[in-house]
């Protein structure tokens, strides 16, 4: 079905018992009726209509050929979920049957197959770890320098090069600016959880401050792009030092590093030497599930506690 997903701009997926039922009305804790119909399937489903979100990245995978074929990002709002029901999907089968589950994806059209291993061959929705995002980003990029004609030595050095400027990728710009969104939200929202705290939006290049037990935070958020948190850490350094010392800047009093997977040991190590050694007022963060942690720990009063 892929290629009439791809000319469609969706992903789609169906399954025995709810092909005509609309799970946008149902969760992962309330089930729609034929659920028990769908078998084996259960999983992929709950990925597919429960946790796909705006600005998440789809990987399609041909599992007789072996290859990646496509790559797309989910044009449903950032963070919000993208399923929705559609019964008269563009997504027919050559018997006529309509699915009728689907998310839009904006799929790349210049993307190039590359071979890969089938973690789960019987799983069709799965979610990738860092580093098979990794390795896919980097099959990925060789394949294009392939297909333009460079030698395999000559594509191994332009992506040697290119992993010190992910971020000048056009694809590469328009996914990690996805990711930051949700981190930035994300991390607001827990915040105001935690103590009543109101982050403001900065200008000139600051993504966030705010002031809490009579101390003024700085945040730098960072994605962590496959996986690599050493890079995004390298990057965050030079960013943060500016952002307080480059005349005419004003330092604040705790800076705020937050990543969007949870760093090595060796990150935390670094961060730590940083801020025992020199002096800087600097905390590693990052994202776990609904929660965020920092190395050295940080803790942020209420306003309204005594």
């Amino acid at each position: 079905m892929w290629p009439s997903c791809g000319s469609n701009r969706v992903a789609g997926i169906t399954y025995n018992g709810i092909e005509s039922v609309n799970l946008k009305e149902y969760s992962r804790k309330l089930h729609p009726p034929g659920w028990q119909d769908v078998g084996g399937g259960k999983g992929s489903l709950r990925h597919f209509a429960w946790d796909i979100c705006g600005g998440d990245t789809i990987y399609v995978g041909d599992s007789k050929r072996h290859e990646i074929v496509g790559r797309g990002y989910v044009t449903a709002p950032i963070g919000e979920l993208a399923y929705y029901f559609d019964e008269g999907s563009p997504i027919v089968t050559e018997t006529g049957k309509r699915w009728c589950h689907l998310v839009r994806v904006d799929w790349e059209a210049t993307f190039k197959p590359f071979p890969y291993k089938d973690r789960q061959p019987i799983i069709t929705v799965l979610e990738l770890n860092n580093a098979e995002v990794a390795h896919y980003e980097r099959e990925s990029r060789l394949q294009e320098h392939h297909s333009r004609g460079y030698t395999p030595d000559e594509a191994q050095d332009l992506y040697l090069l290119e992993s010190y400027y992910a971020r000048n990728t056009p694809a590469t710009i328009r996914l990690i600016h996805r990711k930051h969104v949700i981190l930035s939200k994300q991390f607001r929202s827990w915040l105001n959880q935690q103590s009543d705290t109101a982050v403001r939006q900065e200008r000139a290049q600051i993504d966030a401050t705010f002031e809490n037990n009579g101390k003024r935070f700085l945040v730098e958020f960072k994605i962590a792009y496959a996986g690599d948190t050493k890079a995004a850490i390298r990057e965050a350094l030079g960013q943060i030092l500016e952002y307080n010392h480059y005349p005419p800047r004003i330092s604040h009093d705790i800076w705020l590093l937050i990543l969007d997977t949870a760093p090595s040991e060796q990150d935390k190590a670094f961060i730590e030497a940083l801020s025992e050694k020199f002096k800087l007022p600097i905390h590693l963060g990052w994202r776990a599930g609904a929660d965020f942690y920092f190395s050295p720990e940080t803790h942020f009063k209420d306003p309204g506690s005594d």
